[in-house]
């Protein structure tokens, strides 16, 4: 009997983990417990993060793993915040509300679909469209608001939700460049900068932690919004040349 290494499915069992906290938010959902849905989300973000960067590092990276991991990042942050953001808020918009769902979750399968096939190709140092971890985070912030018991919104928080739902959809499929982390080299003091800047932001979590992730989640959709413009912005440049 052929035998393997242990290494070689650590990067597989990281993204099982995702899989089974993405699994769990959607129980958490039906059940109405709204913090512990957004949390399995955040800890299925945190081992999506991890199980790339282990099989880069221990160098255990297969096909069988990136197909596992879109499966993963499918359900947990495609299905499950739709699903979440829908019996939380969306549902009190009726039918459009239903739908405003159906095409965020869509969305999130094409972006997936698209992301492997461009995988299968040379590693580009830019991403096109935001990742759809990220597009969960965003269309969270109501509930995050929430938490905090935040409810001076100038429109509707049903509207709102519906309108980050719609965004983060559209983003996750389009073709505006977002840079790629792990194309981006830093030298020994910029690094230094950067470390003690996670420093203090995790610091904030533990101490503010709802809070801190409100400005997170605020800063990256301000980040997606101006990528947004700049491209339009440069292909407007172009067609009037």
């Amino acid at each position: 009997m052929k035998e393997y290494p242990f290494t070689r499915f650590i990067p597989n069992f990281i993204t099982m983990m995702s899989l089974i906290a993405g699994i769990s938010s959607i129980k958490f959902s039906i059940q109405g417990n709204w913090q512990l849905a957004v949390l399995m989300i955040m800890l299925a973000a945190f081992f999506d993060f991890f199980d790339g960067w282990v099989a880069r590092k221990l160098k255990k990276s297969s096909q069988f793993g990136a197909e596992l991991d879109s499966l993963s990042d499918f359900i947990s942050f495609g299905l499950a915040p739709s699903l979440l953001i829908n019996l939380c808020f969306t549902f009190k918009l009726g039918q459009i509300g239903w739908i405003f769902s159906l095409f965020y979750t869509v969305c999130a399968a094409l972006r997936l679909a698209r992301f492997n096939i461009e995988n299968m190709k040379e590693q580009s140092k830019t991403f096109f469209g935001i990742p759809s971890p990220a597009a969960a985070g965003i269309v969270m912030i109501p509930l995050y608001f929430s938490f905090i018991n935040f409810s001076y919104f100038p429109i509707n928080i049903e509207i709102l939700s519906a309108l980050l739902i719609v965004f983060s959809g559209a983003m996750m499929i389009s073709r505006v460049p977002t840079p790629s982390l792990k194309s981006i080299k830093l030298n020994s003091l910029y690094f230094r900068i950067i470390i003690i800047f996670v420093v203090i932001i995790l610091i904030f979590l533990i101490t503010y932690f709802w809070q801190t992730t409100v400005v997170l989640a605020i800063a990256y959709l301000f980040l997606a919004m101006f990528n947004l413009f700049f491209y339009f912005f440069r292909f407007f440049n172009l067609i009037s040349k």
